[in-house]
């Protein structure tokens, strides 16, 4: 069948699994992608989307499954977009994701001394620290919050998340009764009409202590005497609220946060431990989602670098300094750089609070700021990354080759990214070891560490 057309429908045996978890099959040389199938099953598929270059098939009929299928144990699974391995037992999921690693090393071929299997997560369950709601007016004018859909703008509600702290599940849903019940809307993303854009809160796991961020489309909601009223009822009403914080953004675009902001209850923050050390966290701050998960990773990292008490350490992309003050008393010096000002500012409250003493950080890009230090005469021994998703800049990488690092520690949240600059790197340095750690248990996310050594006589 070399010409297949929608709404075809083929046998298929699922030959592997991608990196979003979806069956990968083949009919004669096209690809067919086939969302919650396993390496393994046999099914009947409906073609639903042709390209030139592969196909996406929807199940019709299991001839066979897999062992590792499982029931979802959430009812709006198969719609909401938050999680895509829910009909995966997590102990294959984490085989899953240990091959989306090596693939994706494979694919780029970076050799490697060794890659562990995946760390994965006691209780799996109940985890995320930081949720963030879409609130939305459709077009029968209904209000609604919850997550989008898969592949979609639609927002499907939930009355449980299981991937989501509960406190946090049940304070988005009392927030949001009560802006309706002020007479606030929902937004609408074809007119751009509406006060209400996202709910955002976050929760400090060991402290339970809790930020409410409101999106809101129009300014003059930051001055509406409404907005007073909402904020004394849960002000009141529950005492683990230390932070409400309402934001601006009319932008067209998806950005969730816009660039003003009107603090209304607390000081703007809120805190967290990893391990014996505390956090601030803002608004914008990233903060793994996974503290639990989090502490392993780090602990990960500290032993795979296995530092030492004379050595320089440079924190990249160090958002509010976790990683480089958890590290900060096994070295002699930390400097950090994150492009964020909100979460540099948080970094040197963070070094206060802890009484850390041998840390530094500055706001700037990773390529402008990393030059001062190049004046400065300041050589990194070991160098710590943990850049976004779309990994490290040439120019990053050029000048982290310019310092010859002994050591480089890293941590990375997307395989496919980690591969390439590993591949980069590697002219320079030996990966010696990549260890996997799954911070988003039921999707197809999976956080990394990587070790490299510089090479001998480079």
């Amino acid at each position: 069948m070399n010409n297949l057309k929608k709404n075809d429908e083929v046998e298929l045996e699922i030959l592997n699994n991608g990196m979003n978890f979806e069956g990968i099959a083949r009919v004669d040389n096209k690809v067919v992608f086939v969302p919650e199938t396993l390496k393994g099953e046999k099914v009947l598929a409906r073609i639903i989307k042709v390209n030139n270059s592969y196909c996406i098939g929807k199940v019709q009929e299991f001839k066979t499954k897999d062992k590792s299928r499982v029931e979802p144990f959430c009812n709006v699974y198969k719609r909401c977009g938050g999680c895509s391995g829910q009909h995966i037992s997590y102990e294959k999921q984490l085989d899953i994701k240990y091959d989306i690693v090596k693939n994706a090393l494979d694919k780029q071929k970076v050799e490697y001394n060794k890659l562990n299997r995946v760390i994965g997560m006691g209780i799996p369950y109940y985890y995320r620290n930081k949720a963030q709601y879409p609130v939305r007016k459709n077009i029968e004018g209904e209000n609604k919050i919850g997550f989008y859909a898969k592949r979609s703008h639609e927002v499907i509600e939930n009355e449980q998340c299981y991937i989501q702290n509960e406190d946090i599940d049940k304070l988005s849903k009392e927030v949001f009764k009560l802006l309706l019940l002020k007479g606030f809307t929902g937004y609408n993303e074809q007119n751009f009409t509406g006060d209400i854009r996202h709910i955002l809160i976050r929760r400090g796991y060991h402290t339970s202590e809790m930020m409410i961020v409101i999106v809101v489309n129009n300014k003059s909601i930051f001055e509406d005497v409404r907005i007073e009223e909402i904020v004394d009822i849960l002000s009141k009403n529950n005492e683990d609220i230390k932070s409400i914080v309402l934001n601006f953004n009319n932008s067209k675009t998806n950005e969730i946060l816009g660039k003003e902001e009107k603090i209304v209850f607390g000081n703007g923050y809120i805190t967290d431990y990893i391990e014996d050390y505390m956090y601030y966290i803002s608004p914008r701050s990233f903060f793994q989602v996974n503290t639990t998960q989090a502490e392993v990773l780090y602990n990960t990292l500290k032993e795979l670098l296995k530092l030492k008490k004379d050595e320089v350490l440079f924190d990249l992309y160090s958002g509010v300094g976790s990683i480089g003050i958890f590290l900060s008393n096994s070295v002699n010096k930390v400097y950090g750089i994150e492009i964020e000002e909100q979460a540099v500012k948080m970094a040197n409250m963070n070094i206060e609070a802890n009484n850390v003493e041998n840390a530094e950080y500055i706001a700037g890009s990773v390529e402008n700021k990393i030059v001062e230090f190049e004046k400065r005469k300041i050589k990194p021994d070991v160098i710590v990354v943990d850049p976004p998703r779309k990994g490290l800049d040439l120019d990053s990488i050029e000048y982290i080759i310019k310092f010859r690092p002994k050591k480089i520690g890293y941590v990375s949240c997307a395989p496919s990214t980690l591969a390439r600059d590993l591949k980069l790197l590697s002219t320079y340095y030996d990966i010696d070891t990549i260890s996997p750690v799954d911070l988003f248990p039921h999707s197809e996310h999976i956080e990394n560490v990587a070790l490299l050594k510089l090479k001998d006589n480079v």
